[in-house]
This record gives C-alpha cells, sequence and structure tokens, in this order.
C-alpha cells in the first residue's frame, strides 16, 4: 500500500512539472521622460525655478535633479556666458541649490538648503532616544560639497515639550565608529 501512495505522489509531481507551458512575451520600448520642470528661468541672473512631479522630488536629491533636467548648454547661449565660470540658484518651495559649473561645464561645488526634509531613519530615532516626549516641529537640511558630492551636512532641528523649546545641530555620521550621528544644543 506504501509503494502504491508513493508511486502516486511521485507520477503526481512528474506528470504536473511537465504540464508546465512557457509563455513568449512581446518586446517592449521604454522611452526616457524628464522626471520634473523647470517653469521659471531668469538667465540674467542665474535663477531658475522647478515644478515637481511629486512632492519633494527635488529637495530629495537635488544635484541629480539637477543633472537630469537642467540644460546647462541652452543656458549658456541664452544668458551669454559661453565660457567662464557660471553661478546658477535653483529654487522650489521648500529650498534651493546654488551651483558653480566652470568652463568645461562640470560642476565645481554645490550649496543647498531645504526646510523640512525628513530625517534619515536612524538620526531621527537618535534623536527620539534622546529627547523623549518631545516633538520635532521643524528642521533645516544645510549641505556642501564638490564635484557633485556632498563633504558637509547638518541639520537644525527644533523640538518642543510644552513650553519648552530646544534647537539642535545633527551632525550625521560618516562612519558606524562615530555613531550614528552627532547631537549638540545650538
Amino acid at each position: 500500500m506504501k509503494k502504491i501512495i508513493t508511486f502516486i505522489l511521485v507520477a503526481g509531481w512528474v506528470l504536473n512539472s511537465y504540464s508546465q507551458e512557457v509563455i513568449q512575451l512581446e518586446e517592449t520600448t521604454l522611452h526616457y521622460e524628464p522626471t520634473g520642470q523647470i517653469v521659471f528661468e531668469d538667465y540674467a541672473n542665474g535663477i531658475v525655478k522647478v515644478k515637481e512631479n511629486y512632492q519633494k522630488q527635488f529637495q530629495s536629491n537635488a544635484i541629480a535633479f539637477i543633472n537630469e533636467n537642467f540644460d546647462l548648454l541652452r543656458f549658456r547661449e541664452e544668458s551669454g556666458n559661453k565660457d567662464g565660470d557660471i553661478y546658477i540658484t535653483v529654487k522650489s518651495s521648500n529650498g534651493q541649490l546654488n551651483a558653480m559649473y566652470n568652463d568645461k561645464n562640470e560642476l565645481v561645488k554645490t550649496f543647498q538648503k531645504f526646510k523640512n526634509v525628513p530625517l534619515p531613519f536612524d538620526v531621527r530615532n537618535q534623536i527620539y532616544t534622546n529627547y523623549l516626549g518631545w516633538t520635532l516641529t521643524e528642521d533645516k537640511y544645510i549641505a556642501s560639497g564638490l564635484k557633485g558630492n556632498i563633504d558637509n551636512e547638518k541639520y537644525i532641528v527644533y523640538l518642543e515639550k510644552g513650553n519648552q523649546r530646544e534647537k539642535l545641530k545633527v551632525i550625521p555620521a560618516r562612519s558606524s565608529v562615530t555613531g550614528v550621528a552627532s547631537i549638540e544644543k545650538f
């Protein structure tokens, strides 16, 4: 009886594995379209304003957003600065990015400042652990760097608990040896 049941199970498994069909799918094509829009350009003063397709698109990675959506060659042509350094300011409703390009159209340095940026998960947890019962009411993100990298970054965080207010400067750690972030009263 055991042999018959075992044989039926094995035969069912083998027949089931052969009954699977391969389905051929049709070829698809992908098209690239920029994810944001530049809605206002003041070439004389180097000011650009952006319209985001979704909330906080620009501030989540401002440098990548500019690389994908900003036409530097057109900016040079319309501003009349075909060779030399160019300084631009890109603004959104939550902040701005200042960038400097050299005469070879390479990004030299950036400075960005945004308000109400979501804190990184580990940093947020460290703040909540150190300040139990406090409510984060506002924060600012300030960063600068060279050649598209972010070399210096910090968050200015405002906390409230009843009538008390605290202003903190939070600098995310670059390595796990120093912990998640350094937090100091500001």
